[in-house]
């Protein structure tokens, strides 16, 4: 082959490529243009908070079966998440709040990866302090650390991981939604990472694949050994992610459970819960999807 034959046929391929760009492109701003028309539906249907959580997820799951690779499957999740992202701020700006104490850059940049480099984003050093800017609508996503007794970052500083005991009480629909990092590779999955939550004021959506995060309130001569008692039917489809004394009402232990699954607080298995003789109180904290695991 000559250089000029060379040359013609590599700029043929590079001809098609830019035809498909422009294509992509086009049908990009055709997804966008439908965009205020949900979110009108959406207000009309008196809706508060837009963002359709189990929706997302499944439908990034689904687009990533289509292809083949983890390069590729890492790609479309990371493309798609971000044009969702796009779409949620136009159906409804986003107003990020972090409870980061500490000034932890890594917290910033996993919610950017996840959602866009320009959405507005505030710390808090206070978890009350940011809980209470939800209730009052000035900031609609909060970003929690996921505690885990597992992992050393989360025992060097309780207010760091103690948030879940103000947010089960309280009393304005606050709930945790979705979790990030939202793709994990199964080479990587114990390994010591962070992993945050994402809370709103919004109602719970179960998606194809979820977990549930409840608060078990008990007396603190209830042993881990009875806790762990009280899901023995899960076997290991649930984890403790904190135990704490609490020190507002001596004689009072607050677990933080992950069980496998979509849970309501009048769902059987909570109700059976509460029967049992350590006389545990439960709230559901939320749940989050499954994350996309990449072989």
């Amino acid at each position: 082959m000559t250089e000029n034959q060379h040359n013609k046929n590599l700029q043929e391929l590079r001809s098609e490529i830019d035809e498909i760009d422009t294509q992509i492109v086009k049908l990009i701003k055709r997804r966008m243009s439908i965009i205020p028309r949900v979110g009108e539906i959406k207000k009309i249907n008196g809706e508060k908070f837009f963002i359709k959580s189990s929706r997302e997820i499944d439908m990034i799951k689904n687009l990533v079966k289509q292809v083949d690779g983890n390069f590729l499957k890492l790609t479309i999740a990371n493309i798609w998440r971000k044009l969702i992202t796009l779409a949620n701020n136009e159906e409804q700006a986003l107003h990020i709040g972090i409870h980061n104490p500490h000034g932890i850059s890594d917290y910033e940049y996993l919610v950017r990866e996840y959602f866009s480099q320009q959405v507005l984003i505030t710390n808090f050093d206070s978890a009350t302090n940011l809980i209470a800017e939800m209730q009052k609508s000035t900031i609609n996503i909060g970003v929690f650390l996921l505690p885990n007794l597992e992992e050393d970052f989360d025992k060097k500083d309780t207010m760091q991981k103690n948030w879940w005991i103000n947010m089960a009480n309280n009393r304005v629909g606050l709930k945790i939604y979705s979790k990030i990092p939202f793709v994990e590779l199964a080479s990587q999955k114990n390994k010591k990472n962070l992993q945050l939550v994402l809370t709103a004021i919004k109602d719970a959506e179960p998606s194809e694949s979820d977990f549930t995060l409840l608060s078990i309130e008990v007396a603190s001569e209830v042993s881990k050994t009875e806790i762990f008692s009280l899901f023995k039917n899960h076997n290991n489809c649930f984890k403790i992610l904190s135990n704490v004394k609490n020190s507002q009402f001596i004689g009072i232990s607050l677990y933080l459970i992950e069980i496998q699954g979509f849970y309501l607080e009048d769902d059987f298995l909570i109700k059976n819960l509460l029967q049992n003789k350590i006389k545990p109180f439960i709230k559901v904290l939320g749940h989050y999807p499954a994350p996309i695991i990449l072989d």
